[in-house]
């Protein structure tokens, strides 16, 4: 009897704490929780950009190639985005061949 007591007390203390969170919910509208804007390309790094889009267009890429820049976009798109463009854009300046060789010395991803 003592230990569904105590189950009891512990429900009651549960239910009342899930209530709580809930009603503590983050504010939307609260300017504090916004994240920052990011910055504005400079023409540069939108000519960058472009040139890179388009190339990689224009690339039809194989298939280790594909797991290639898929990990890149996984393991380090947010911790360094430059890094990943710049990846990409050497392997569309590689010819297929190129690539293939480059790829079979740098990386064990299969």
């Amino acid at each position: 009897m003592r230990t569904l007591d105590l189950i009891d007390k512990y429900l009651v203390r549960l239910r009342e704490q899930s209530e709580e969170d809930v009603s503590v919910e983050a504010d939307a509208t609260d300017v504090t929780e916004q994240p920052e804007a990011p910055a504005p390309l400079t023409a540069e790094g939108e000519k960058y950009l472009i040139d890179l889009l388009v190339k990689a267009f224009l690339h039809v890429p194989d298939e280790s190639e594909s797991k290639i820049v898929k990990e890149l976009q996984a393991t380090m798109l947010d911790v360094n985005p430059k890094d990943v463009a710049e990846a990409i854009e050497n392997m569309l300046e590689l010819s297929p061949v190129d690539t293939e060789r480059v790829l079979n010395l740098t990386t064990d991803i299969n």
